[in-house]
């Protein structure tokens, strides 16, 4: 009986508990393993290794051949520790992974549990070889892992072999499972591969377009977001994942020599609206910056399914994908604020009055509702990674943008490197991570910006970020020489040089004209305007430039963004000079090309050749930037590798020549001429010109007739203008050929419009209609009122007449009684009940169950379970506090256990 009431009340307990359960992230229980071995390669007399598991006994290491080594034995989890080098202590040089315990900073040490299998992988062409490693008992491996079913088991080498040769092209990711014949399981492997033309790809070979989801595409118009009462162009707009999907299977992303995609945050984000800068304006969150899930899908953005099938449709077509993640924020509403109010930093708010945007950068808050993470707090360091992995793992993405990164701690960006790459760069498939640190550029002296050019190093090479957005290079040319013309194209060349010997070697750097930060490009270079930077309606906003000059300017930067080094942006609209002010007004919905003027559609095609070229050409994707002629307003560069050459030469001014050409040189873009060495370059063109080309054309008949032996294959006829429809990019002389599409013309092409336009080749909404008076009551069907009761007329806005009872005819009705005496009635209720209401109401009709005794029953007997339940259990917990009898001991030690393992997962 005994047990019986310790059961029962054991389960009371456990059932109370369970609201108090959690599902966050807390570091691993410890369990049992052998020793670890740590290492340091180095100088000194005397070298040892203190941590977290006792800093008050440093353990001596002891040398052989300049290694330094030290078993120690602990236990699965996370550990500080540091070398002490000759008295001083120092951080593991081989390790770039950090964390604080208290106010200091500390290598981290990772101890897995080494009981458990692992296993490892390498590509080797058309076989995948994966490697078992047992755990401590050295039990052999339970079966073949199911993403290895087929795979050949080579006993003498403890791996599989993979045949590959049979699978698609595009991206495959396998995620390696099993367990040895203990039962002990294995520590995963994720695998991602390409096959195919794709598997070739490298990140100096991307062009990356931004996408703002939200002010992209609309796909589905049943997710749109509800109206926030936001200001004008800061409220969500109703782009979504099915949107850039259909972009990306019209191939219009192929078209412009796309092939990597970087999307605004997908976590769910805040609702409702937040002051903006000014503390006046009311703003959404459509941007995704403001994350309020850590894990969830914004559904105004659309489903976790529909973002699993825009990134397979964007594998498909080849192309990477990229999310931005958010590290140095969330919004006051996010689940990691409510339940963690100490993992973010309490402080002022950047750029205010003595909280500066650099001396404060680590701590301060970008706004009041945004709470700054404490990337010093190791559970927060840690969750924030874990939900990096499994964004990028869930959805099978190929890089990441890092947002506001010299607002965070250096460990944050260090840590969260090595566990991306040590996770998806198992066979070497690179993961492109790009960063954000926000810098300028400080003038005309190289010495001057080192600042600048250090702060962005910081965060780069080979155990940081793959590379950088290059702030220096958008300062110092995009508004000084493109828009405003201050600067020449000499000083573009000097900065374009700068960034090939300024930043950490290896780093791969991004380029950028346009972005979501500033005014739009060709609303800045509209001459005569000076509304770029306003960003509210009542401010006057930026309209389409109606001068050609905007798009000529445009053409020249993305002419020099599109053929110069680095991994070149665009941001979404730009390809055909979308315009705006300020944020919010740089981030309109993006326009198709039904709303496109004549000088948008040129700027489109020219950058869309422009990129396809790129996509073409190993020498503008990964050749060396060299200056060939560097004048005020022409500027002659070579882009160079052992196998290609492409002269790019930008014009901005009148028409002028080029001379020291040779006969193979062959033009690949732009309207120019090459003729007997001599390149004729027209007004405001962008010019490519591949050196030393592989011309192959038939012979004409001057060519078939000719028996001199000359070769006259380098002269090749046809039209030479890139904006005609029939151009032909290996001519080098025009023919007089050329043809081109007509204008669209603009008006309503809807024939039943009163206004429709047989010339019309796009529509532009003014279409118009014959609208005849429609009768409101035509389609209503009006029921007969009751025999004997009186007709009324259809009251104000109604299709109906209305019915009237008779009043003094004794006349009974359903459940109601009318009587002329009194001027009421009685109204029929159930089992015989009924009640008296005046004549000129109308008896409710109510819903009645059977009458009789056996409702009263049922009830009586659920009262009476009920009862005596109750007094069973209170008989129950009476016996055992009048017997005053306890668990025994070990129970209690149990149930104590238990409560602080609930404690450890709730914190």
């Amino acid at each position: 009986m005994r047990t019986t009431l310790l059961a029962v009340l054991t389960m009371l307990l456990a059932v109370s508990a369970l609201p108090f359960l959690s599902n966050d992230a807390v570091a691993v229980q410890a369990r049992s393993s052998n020793t670890v071995l740590v290492e340091y390669a180095g100088n000194g007399e005397t070298v040892e290794i203190v941590g977290e598991w006792d800093w008050s006994a440093p353990i001596s290491m002891s040398e052989n051949n300049g290694v330094w080594s030290a078993d120690i034995a602990l236990e699965e989890g996370l550990y500080c520790y540091k070398f002490i080098v000759d008295g001083t202590y120092v951080f593991d040089p081989a390790n770039p992974e950090r964390s604080y315990c208290g106010d200091y900073e500390n290598s981290l040490l990772r101890v897995r549990n080494q009981s458990r299998p692992t296993y490892s992988a390498a590509l080797n062409g058309d076989a995948l070889h994966v490697k078992y490693h047992p755990g401590t008992s050295g039990a052999a491996h339970d079966g073949t892992p199911a993403a290895l079913n087929g795979a050949i088991w080579v006993a003498e080498d403890s791996e599989w072999v993979y045949d590959l040769s049979e699978l698609a092209d595009g991206k495959h990711t396998l995620l390696i499972e099993g367990a040895d014949m203990t039962g002990n399981p294995a520590d995963d492997l994720l695998v991602p591969f390409w096959r195919g033309e794709d598997a070739d790809f490298v990140w100096e070979d991307a062009l990356i377009y931004m996408v703002m989801t939200d002010r992209f595409v609309n796909g589905n118009f049943t997710n749109d977001g509800i109206a926030t009462g936001a200001a004008q162009g800061a409220d969500w707009q109703g782009g979504d994942f099915e949107g850039v999907t259909s972009m990306i299977e019209s191939n219009y992303f192929a078209d412009l020599g796309v092939n990597a995609l970087w999307l605004t945050p997908f976590n769910t984000a805040a609702n409702g609206t937040g002051k903006a800068a000014d503390g006046v304006h009311d703003v959404s969150a459509f941007h995704g910056y403001w994350p309020i899930e850590a894990r969830g899908v914004d559904p105004r953005l659309g489903s976790p399914e529909d973002l699993q099938a825009m990134v397979q449709a964007a594998h498909a077509s080849g192309i990477r994908v990229m999310m931005d993640f958010v590290v140095n924020h969330v919004h006051e509403d996010h689940e990691y604020y409510d339940a963690h109010p100490d993992w973010f930093n309490t402080g002022c708010i950047c750029g205010q009055v003595g909280c500066d945007w650099t001396e404060h950068r680590l701590d301060c808050q970008f706004t009041s509702y945004m709470p700054d993470v404490n990337w010093k707090n190791r559970n927060a360091s840690e969750q924030f990674i874990a939900d990096a992995l499994w964004w990028m793992e869930t959805f099978d993405l190929d890089g990441a943008r890092i947002d506001a990164v010299k607002h965070v701690e250096n460990l944050a960006v260090s840590n969260l490197v090595a566990q991306i790459n040590e996770r998806f760069e198992t066979v070497g498939t690179d993961v492109y991570l790009k960063g954000e640190t926000a810098m300028g550029w400080s003038g005309h002296s190289l010495e001057d910006n080192q600042a600048q050019y250090g702060a962005i190093n910081a965060y780069m090479g080979p155990e940081g970020l793959d590379g950088q957005a290059d702030f220096v290079l958008y300062h110092a040319v995009v508004d000084n020489v493109f828009v405003s013309g201050n600067e020449n194209y000499q000083h573009l060349d000097y900065w374009t040089n700068r960034s090939q010997d300024q930043y950490t070697p290896g780093s791969l750097m991004v380029p950028y004209v346009g972005s979501h930060d500033v005014p739009r490009f060709t609303s800045r270079a509209d001459t005569g305007t000076n509304d770029a930077y306003n960003q509210w309606a009542e401010d006057g906003l930026p309209g389409q430039p109606g001068d050609v000059s905007a798009y000529h300017a445009a053409l020249q930067a993305y002419g020099w963004l599109l053929t110069t080094p680095g991994a070149p942006l665009l941001y979404y609209g730009d390809e055909y000079g979308e315009y705006g002010g300020a944020d919010p007004d740089n981030r309109h919905m993006y326009r198709n090309e039904s709303d496109w003027n004549e000088h948008e559609f040129s700027l489109f095609a020219n950058i869309s050749e422009l990129g396809q070229l790129r996509h073409d050409s190993v020498a503008l994707r990964q050749g060396a930037y060299s200056t060939r002629l560097a004048m005020p307003n022409l500027l002659a560069y070579n882009m160079s590798t052992e196998d290609q050459t492409m002269t790019v030469v930008l014009n901005r001014g009148g028409p002028t020549q080029l001379l020291d050409f040779q006969s193979n040189d062959t033009l690949r873009f732009g309207s120019a001429s090459l003729e007997a060495g001599t390149l004729s370059v027209p007004a405001h063109s962008v010019t490519v010109i591949e050196l030393d080309a592989l011309v192959t054309s038939e012979p004409t008949s001057n060519q078939s007739n000719n028996s001199s032996g000359t070769d006259n294959n380098t002269l090749v006829l046809g039209c030479t203008d890139s904006t005609a429809t029939n151009y032909d990019a290996n001519a080098t002389q025009d023919d007089g050929s050329c043809t081109y599409p007509p204008q669209p013309v603009f008006g309503c092409t809807n024939a039943t419009a009163i206004n429709y336009n047989d010339q019309a080749t796009h529509d532009d909404g003014t279409c118009q209609y014959n609208t005849e008076p429609v009768d409101p009551c035509g389609d209503v069907l009006c029921d007969a009122c009751p025999e004997g009761w009186i007709t009324l007329p259809a009251e104000e806005g109604a299709c109906c007449p209305g019915c009237q009872e008779p009043v003094g005819t004794n006349q009974t009705a359903g459940n109601e009684t009318t009587t002329n005496n009194t001027g009421t009635k009685i109204c029929e209720g159930c089992c015989g009940e009924s009640w008296e209401i005046p004549e000129d109401e109308i008896c409710a009709v109510p819903g009645c169950l059977a009458c009789g005794p056996t409702d009263l029953i049922e009830t009586e007997s659920a009262l009476i379970v009920r009862t005596v339940l109750g007094g069973v259990v209170v008989a129950l917990v009476l016996f055992l506090l009048v017997k005053g009898r306890r668990p025994p001991s070990h129970a209690t030690e149990l149930m104590g256990e238990n409560s602080d393992q609930h404690h450890e997962n709730f914190s």
